[in-house]
């Protein structure tokens, strides 16, 4: 049944992805971050507010898959948009913002 509706060209299963698929990806980032902090003791400058602009970029992927891969123009435009307006959103809110996760 997921991979059924997985394979439709609509503009709401773009905008789902783009709003579902950062946050897991900004996660597993993020634990990696913590992993290389703890062990390694690098990459201490990097905030977590950078791991969730990384996560937003996994959305281009997936853009890029649905664009020329699939060829399902609906869905990958409206991956676009979400994307566009996540990154804006993020740069004009949280782009200073000092908030940290307890991972």
């Amino acid at each position: 049944m997921l991979k059924k509706w997985l394979n439709k060209d609509e503009y709401s299963l773009g905008i789902l992805l783009g709003l579902i698929i950062p946050v897991p990806a900004a996660f597993v980032f993020l634990l990696l971050l913590r992993l290389l902090q703890n062990t390694l003791h690098a990459f201490t400058t990097v905030r977590d507010m950078d791991i969730l602009l990384l996560g937003l970029a996994v959305n281009l992927v997936v853009m890029r898959y649905y664009l020329t891969k699939r060829k399902f123009d609906k869905t990958g435009k409206a991956l676009l948009v979400i994307t566009v307006a996540l990154i804006l959103s993020f740069l004009i809110f949280l782009k200073n913002s000092s908030i940290t996760f307890p991972v």
